[in-house]
């Protein structure tokens, strides 16, 4: 049985897809070697199964020590049936620093714990061939990076548990033809009975359209087809009537079904892709923070999403679902989602219950009493920390239970001299997430 099986991209589905969790081969490098001694090139002398840490019970290792880097190997036949596609290898996430070989041949680096990457396999390996994937986690213990809440020390204490190394999301592959959809921004626009979609494309083509249509249990309320081949993103505005209006609120969560079809010149479509919208507003007046006009006290848990057996990952998608159910059952209503970025499954289910969530990141560990010196600032490339709020920005926008965000946690702005680089970082985090998203508030730092 393959564990975690579920689509991992519950807003953005093909119907085509291969999961590759499971039982991949391991290997600990303690002093991060790996390359010298030759793990990219040869097999490895453990078993792990994917996409549980090592450090948890459920990976069948359970090593809660500091892990500098681990790798990991398997081969996989990519199906004959994909003849004619680009192969896309998917992450979910690793934690924290990636580099992932197939054939022998570097495919991609990826700096961030808790956000997706692809590889394109097209150039490497094709359908009916085998790919050998290698992939090395770095987890260096004295980096600065985003570890939220897992301990810097041996042993977890307190609020502090046991550290995540390495793959600890769904890995998967996708066909995609040669121009692809990719992910789609949906937006809600209430005052004007309108969803704005934005759909990036991989590249235009001269005569390609974007057909989208709206449902509303199996009625379709509203469709568009519009240019796609003038720019790199394909612009629909689906346009609802008064009387097929269906709000998306807590405890209500009327959700719209969307589909995606990618046309050629000759009329055949290329490419297709089911999501999934809500329709509400979010207007902060006062001390009142609104919901489709009307106030909403937020009964908020703060939930730092620990699994004893799976640390970051859930065991089970019915452990996320629950997680949310257990929550409403106790009496709350929404979630500071705190320290981590929770798996997408986790915002599909909150979507479908009318959960409502604060979107977050894990903490980076800038604190003043860190600070006795600014070298910390001057030696580590800050730029991550604003391409990795943004890879999360990209990843959840369009999910309706998100009402807010916040990108800096347990991060002091006191303003002097000596910590002026940090004012600067909580600044510039802040205006990349207004950049990206105008339709919800921003917390600069809790």
């Amino acid at each position: 049985m393959i564990p975690r099986s579920e689509y991992p991209r519950p807003q953005f589905v093909r119907e085509e897809w291969l999961c590759l969790n499971g039982e991949w081969q391991f290997e600990i490098d303690p002093g991060d070697s790996g390359i010298e001694r030759g793990l990219k090139d040869r097999e490895l002398n453990d078993k792990i199964t994917v996409p549980f840490c090592p450090e948890s019970p459920l990976s069948g290792i359970g090593e809660p020590d500091f892990l500098n880097a681990v790798w990991y190997r398997r081969e996989v036949k990519i199906p004959e049936s994909w003849t004619g596609m680009k192969t896309m290898l998917h992450f979910q996430a690793v934690d924290y620093d990636t580099t992932v070989w197939v054939n022998d041949m570097e495919v991609m680096r990826h700096r961030g714990g808790f956000t997706p990457f692809s590889c394109d396999l097209s150039e490497v390996v094709k359908p009916g061939e085998t790919a050998v994937i290698v992939v090395r986690a770095r987890d260096l213990k004295d980096m600065v990076k985003p570890s939220g809440k897992q301990s810097k020390e041996y042993k977890n204490r307190g609020c502090l548990y046991t550290r995540t190394t390495g793959i600890w999301q769904t890995v998967w592959l996708e066909p995609v033809p040669e121009i692809y959809l990719k992910r789609p921004r949906i937006t809600p626009d209430l005052g004007n009975r309108c969803f704005h979609i934005e759909q990036p494309l991989s590249k235009n083509k001269s005569g390609y359209t974007l057909k989208t249509k709206l449902n509303y249990k199996n009625k379709t309320v509203a469709e568009a087809t519009v240019a796609a081949d003038s720019d790199l993103a394909a612009r629909a505005v689906l346009e609802v009537n008064s009387n097929d209006l269906h709000l998306w609120e807590i405890g209500k969560p009327e959700l719209y079904d969307l589909s995606l079809e990618l046309i050629d010149e000759a009329g055949q479509v290329v490419d297709a892709a089911k999501s999934y919208c809500g329709m509400r507003s979010l207007t902060i007046e006062g001390k009142k923070f609104k919901i489709n006009g009307k106030p909403v006290f937020q009964r908020q848990v703060l939930d730092q999403g620990y699994y004893a057996d799976g640390i970051m990952t859930a065991p089970s998608d019915d452990d996320l679902r629950k997680d949310i159910e257990l929550s409403i059952a106790a009496g709350f209503n929404s979630a500071r989602l705190h320290q981590k970025v929770f798996e997408e499954r986790f915002l599909y289910h909150a979507d479908r219950l009318g959960y409502a969530v604060w979107g977050e990141f894990g903490d980076w560990g800038l604190r003043e009493q860190n600070l006795s010196s600014c070298d910390i600032f001057y030696n580590q490339p800050f730029a991550t920390m604003i391409t990795q709020w943004l890879e999360v920005l990209e990843r959840d926008y369009s999910h309706p239970c998100i009402i807010g965000w916040c990108g800096l946690n347990e991060t002091r702005q006191d303003i002097t001299d000596e910590i002026q680089a940090l004012d600067d970082v909580t600044h510039g985090v802040y205006l990349a997430a207004k950049a990206m998203d105008t339709s919800r508030p921003v917390l600069d730092a809790s």
